[in-house]
């Protein structure tokens, strides 16, 4: 099946998504981490499009969802994600979130109760700051991302630049070959430009640092499961931030694969696809 891009005005700017539409299956949102856009989805919505209407949205000032003039945060990606489900007038939505997109789609939950019916969060850093990271190291990524590269000369030289770097280096083609299609816009003289710019990206690495996830915990209903990758940082079931999450969500599950970085979805998007369809089959 073919995704469409769609366009809706929610929370005072204009939002796209990639739609996947079959109004007679049940709703399912998709939200990105931070630096990538909805296309980075593309390997698994399309499974996962067999037995649900799928959305995958751009986050405020990433992708084809337009530049936010009132700043940029977490909060306002949550608000953004409710306003969008209440617009559209979905109920009993699935929702699907990595890293940041679960941090959105927990804080949208919490602004809609009882539209959320299930959630999958991805390598979602559900503690306070990032385990096993030390003090400032948010900090350090941001000025880091700033010295990123904002117009390459073509696609193809923004990709083989890319796929050299170690954060890219196990990504599953298909993936890779959809981030590099979505993330950056073709400017006329035919240079690549990225559509997050290092700025945006940037902010948000610095907005995590004192980001307090717990208060949005105990707002939670619905089911909730969070899959983790396995890696040196990687979360495990002995953090605080996964046990409070664990006490404060009722019924909520984590699942470690044992394989995979941060970037679990795009290195083995198979096996994150089969892990989401047999939780949500198991909430009909």
């Amino acid at each position: 099946m073919k995704y469409t891009d769609q366009y809706i005005r929610a929370n005072g700017i204009t939002h796209h998504f990639l739609e996947w539409e079959d109004e007679n299956k049940p709703p399912l949102v998709m939200v990105h981490a931070t630096g990538l856009s909805s296309h980075t989805w593309l390997p698994i919505a399309g499974k996962l499009a067999a037995d649900y209407h799928v959305l995958a949205l751009d986050q405020r000032g990433h992708g084809d969802t337009e530049p936010s003039d009132c700043g940029y945060s977490f909060e306002l990606v949550g608000q953004d994600l409710a306003a969008v489900i209440d617009t559209l007038g979905l109920e009993q939505v699935s929702m699907v979130g990595h890293s940041s997109g679960g941090l959105a789609a927990m804080m949208a939950a919490s602004l809609i109760p009882g539209r959320i019916r299930q959630t999958c969060l991805v390598e979602t850093r559900v503690g306070e700051r990032p385990a096993n990271s030390p003090p400032g190291e948010l900090l350090q990524r941001a000025q880091r991302t700033r010295q990123k590269r904002l117009i390459w000369d073509s696609r193809q030289a923004m990709s083989e630049a890319y796929r050299q770097r170690s954060a890219f280096r196990d990504w599953d083609e298909g993936a890779f070959r959809a981030f590099i299609e979505g993330g950056p816009r073709l400017l006329p003289d035919g240079r690549a430009e990225l559509k997050c710019p290092p700025e945006v990206e940037a902010i948000f690495y610095e907005k995590r640092e004192t980001l307090q996830v717990s208060p949005y915990l105990h707002k939670l209903t619905g089911r909730y499961l969070l899959l983790l990758g396995s890696y040196p940082e990687a979360q495990t079931l002995q953090d605080t931030g996964v046990r409070r999450f664990l006490e404060s969500v009722k019924g909520a599950k984590v699942k470690p694969l044992g394989v995979g970085s941060h970037f679990l979805p795009m290195e083995h998007p198979d096996l994150v696809s089969s892990e989401i369809q047999s939780f949500f089959q198991d909430g009909q």
